[in-house]
């Protein structure tokens, strides 16, 4: 009976932070950058086609931000970060310096750190629905290909707020009551109204 009670508060759960979501979705929009560079038809030097920062699973509790970070070195051909997930994929390729903010609270960016050309996915809070979503890193030219994946947990502390919620709302409630109550009592319209019944 518990492990039932437990299922259906996590569906309850899980449909308030669907209901937030919604709430924080702006103006659609796509970080596909279709900005194209001169391509170099000679062979790649191998020493450019390397990760420096490589994507790494990452584990958060659920509203937490996530950050998915792939870098290359600043000489290599472009890089593009792509993120698959339950919301949609969407490609960053840099380093071009595209940046732009996607509706489910996704936002991508390009740096240039230490000779480092460095691609970032950034999930500004996460949600149960965000779990599995899988990053893939590759650079042009490389067959290698870098991928992460997110695992997000509920760590209990949304239960306590909303627990809290709950308690401080009953409080609220019957203060609430018990002043009206008073209020009433004492007005002598109040009990002029009652008192043709009362007799």
């Amino acid at each position: 009976m518990e492990k039932k009670g437990r299922v259906e508060m996590m569906k309850v759960y899980h449909l308030w932070l669907l209901l937030l979501a919604l709430l924080q979705i702006s103006t659609p929009s796509s970080a596909l950058n279709t900005s194209s560079s001169p391509t170099n038809t000679s062979a790649p030097n191998l020493a450019v086609l390397e990760y420096r920062t490589r994507p790494a699973d990452v584990r958060v509790a659920v509203g937490e931000p996530a950050v998915f970070h792939c870098g290359v070195p600043e000489t290599s051909p472009n890089l593009t970060l792509t993120l698959y997930s339950s919301h949609g994929n969407y490609s960053l390729t840099c380093p071009q310096g595209h940046m732009e903010d996607i509706p489910q609270a996704l936002y991508g960016s390009c740096e240039v750190k230490k000779g480092e050309s460095l691609a970032v996915w950034t999930i500004k809070g996460t949600s149960f629905s965000d779990n599995g979503t899988r990053v893939e890193c590759q650079q042009s030219n490389n067959p290698d290909k870098r991928v992460a994946v997110l695992r997000v947990y509920d760590n209990g502390t949304n239960h306590a707020i909303l627990i809290g919620c709950v308690i401080g709302g009953f409080f609220g409630m019957l203060l609430v009551v018990v002043l009206l109550y008073i209020t009433l009592q004492r007005s002598e319209t109040f009990q002029e109204c009652f008192s043709k019944y009362t007799n």
